[in-house]
Order: structure tokens, then sequence, then C-alpha cells
């Protein structure tokens, strides 16, 4: 299964979960205390059930100040009415006008990072360390009002929080306590700017976030940096995985490279498509309200529940030909960037950095491939679906 950039280990799994979508496709599994969900009706149902399947998974988590700081102004991970009432809040300041008055700035970067990779005659990169994963930083740091200069920073944390630690890295109390220090200078810094933002009176998001109001309720700083933390930690990550990821379904494609400069329409079904086939998340967990059937199994309440999406969304039952990149599927109806009321809120955002970034290769370049005397570096697929590291040889036109 999948295309010749792929891990064993992930082959392995996919291997796995093929069998188990017919055999088994609900199972608890002992080792990870959690119910793992493989088919696409049954996954799309958890994600996006919120009066069964609960977000907030608190009671798993250790409790730690840095964490709960870390939570409050995470609505991803809230059940209503409070998920609504916060995201009410931080979606004033994340319109998809908002959104659209990014796009110059985000072309404007991406060109300058592209120009960047070939200064001095440079014929192969790194792509993720030189474009995919500095686009999104930059972009969401001008956005919040935070110094660019500071990128390594969030790359510091999201390699802390989301990364070095393991998907369930949350879920354990050493991992937690491990990840302290780092989460709180996260705070700190974010802390910092926001009080910066308020006496200044600077423009851009935090100011946004800080005038939010709904119904006479206002956001305090502690769920204004939660918000940040996401929009930073996962925002970004997601984003230049999708595109790495993207770039990764091309090589293997090569003919719908030609395509894409033939057809730049059909970049927006090429990206959902690269959302099914190779989606960056792994797991969407959430937790049991009450008792509940899925896939013939009783699970009890109180339990955690992760949706595998690398198997929900590689479902025969619901795709024709699962394990074919087909850019030009009818509905891609992937889940990658959640259903119901978590659909993710900067779905819209890390769109339209990858088209923009796959626009700017096909535009520059005659040729790109991944190298093939260099190794890729893959993050642990049980973990995160995508490349740490990408070398790829590029052909100016």
């Amino acid at each position: 299964m999948g295309g010749p950039h792929i891990v064993p280990k992930l082959r392995a799994m996919m291997d796995d979960y093929a069998y188990r979508r017919v055999h088994e496709p609900v199972r608890f599994e002992e080792s990870t205390g959690r119910w793992e969900v493989l088919r696409y009706a049954d996954g799309l149902r958890v994600i996006s059930d919120s009066e069964v399947f609960s977000s907030d998974l608190s009671e798993f988590i250790p409790d730690t100040e840095e964490l709960r700081a870390f939570r409050k102004g995470n609505f991803q991970a809230m059940d209503e009415p409070r998920h609504k009432e916060l995201r009410g809040l931080v979606s004033q300041g994340f319109t998809p006008k908002f959104v659209q008055s990014l796009v110059p700035r985000v072309e404007k970067v991406a060109a300058e990072l592209l120009d960047a990779v070939t200064e001095g005659g440079r014929e192969r990169v790194d792509i993720v360390a030189e474009v995919a994963a500095p686009l999104p930083v930059i972009v969401i740091a001008e956005v919040v009002g935070l110094p660019v200069s500071d990128r390594h920073l969030f790359r510091k944390w999201a390699d802390a929080l989301l990364v070095d630690n393991g998907a369930d890295a949350l879920f354990s109390e050493d991992s937690v306590t491990a990840m302290g220090p780092y989460i709180r200078e996260m705070n700190e810094y974010l802390l910092s700017h926001v009080d910066t933002c308020r006496r200044s009176g600077k423009e851009g998001l935090i100011r946004d976030l800080l005038d939010a109001e709904l119904n006479g309720r206002k956001l305090d700083d502690i769920e204004i940096i939660g918000f940040l933390a996401l929009l930073l930690i996962a925002g970004h990550l997601t984003t230049s995985t999708v595109l790495t990821n993207a770039l990764l379904c091309l090589d293997e494609n090569p003919d719908l490279t030609k395509q894409l400069r033939a057809e730049p329409a059909l970049l927006g079904p090429a990206i959902e498509e690269v959302m099914r086939y190779r989606s960056p998340l792994v797991w969407v967990d959430r937790r049991t309200l009450t008792d509940v059937e899925l896939g013939g199994v009783r699970i009890p309440k109180g339990s955690m529940v992760s949706a595998s999406l690398v198997s929900t969304m590689r479902d025969e039952a619901e795709f024709a030909d699962p394990d074919v990149f087909d850019i030009h599927r009818k509905q891609a109806r992937h889940l990658a960037f959640g259903k119901g009321i978590h659909f993710c809120l900067g779905a819209p955002l890390a769109r339209q950095e990858v088209r923009i970034a796959l626009t700017g290769m096909l535009e520059r370049f005659e040729d790109f491939r991944v190298a093939e005397d260099e190794q890729i570096v893959f993050h642990d697929p049980k973990d995160f679906n995508g490349a740490k590291r990408l070398p790829m040889d590029l052909v100016r036109r």
C-alpha cells in the first residue's frame, strides 16, 4: 500500500489496518488504553458527533499549571457550550476576509523563500528546512504580531510538544513533566506580547483578540495565549507537512506535475487529495460521554476512542481505489481538517499557503524531484505522517 516514499513501519501499519477494517474495525488496544476505529463511517461519527464523543480529554491528561494555561484557549479540546463561546470570540479575528487579505503577503514570503533556495546556483535543497517549515511560521508570526526572528523558538516548541515526545505524550506524566519548561517558556513569551500589544495598541491578530466581544464576554489573557499556541504549534507543523506530502505525491506521479502546470485549477483538488491520501495527522482522539456501540463493539462511557485518519481515508467502502492518488476524484471527503463543530479554523489559510507554494514551484522550476541518493527523514508514523527532512533536486526554468 502507498507509494514508494513510505517508511516500512507505516506500510506495515497500513497493511494491518486494511485487514482489520474487514475483520476487526474497532478494537481495544491494551498498550495505549484506547479503542482504535478504522472505518470511515465510524471515524466520521467519532470526529463529528460531539454529543457522544467529547473533545475534552482532560481526565486522561496529567494536571499541571503549565498545561492548564495551554488548554484554556484551545477550543479544539472543548465541548459545547464553552467551545461555541470561545470559538465565536476567536473567529472574530480570523475571518475568511482576513485570511483572503493575507494572500499577497503569503505570495511574497513564498517567492522570497523559493528564490533563496537557488541562490548561488544551488540545485539540491532540503525543502522542509528551506521552504515548507519557514513559510507558515513566518506568516503566522506576522499575523499574530510576533517577531519573525523568533521563529526558531516556535520550531523548538513544536518539536518539544508535538514531535519529539510522540503523539501520546500528553497522556504520560513523565512526558508532561519533561514538556513543562517548554510550555512555561512559551506561555511567558506569549503573555509578554499580549501585554505589550495591550499597552501599545499595535494592530494585528492579538489586538483583534483583545477587542473581540460576544454577549458582553471578552477573552482573558490565558485564553488568548492558548489559541495563539494552537496556531503557532499545530498550525505551522500541519501546513508544512501537507506541502511536503504534496511534493512526495507529485514525485510518485510525475505526469501529474505536467497536468498541474497545464491546468492550475486542478491544484485545489490535488491538495484535497493529498489530505486524503497522506493526512499529516494520524489519530483523532475523543472521550465517550455514554456507552456506545461502534462497528459492532460496545464501548463503555469514559473511554478514549481514537479514529485513525491513515485507515479511515483508505477505506474501500468509502473510496474507489483508495490506494491510488487521484486528483480527479469527485469528492475527496477527507477528515484531515476535522468535521462538525471542530472543523479546523485555520484550514482556509493552510490551503492558501500550500497552493501558493506549489504554484511558485511550478512556475520557477522546470522539474523538481526527490533526491535519489539522499535519505528522507520521516516522523515516526505512529505520531505524525510526513517528512522532517526532504532533499530535492531542482531544475530552474
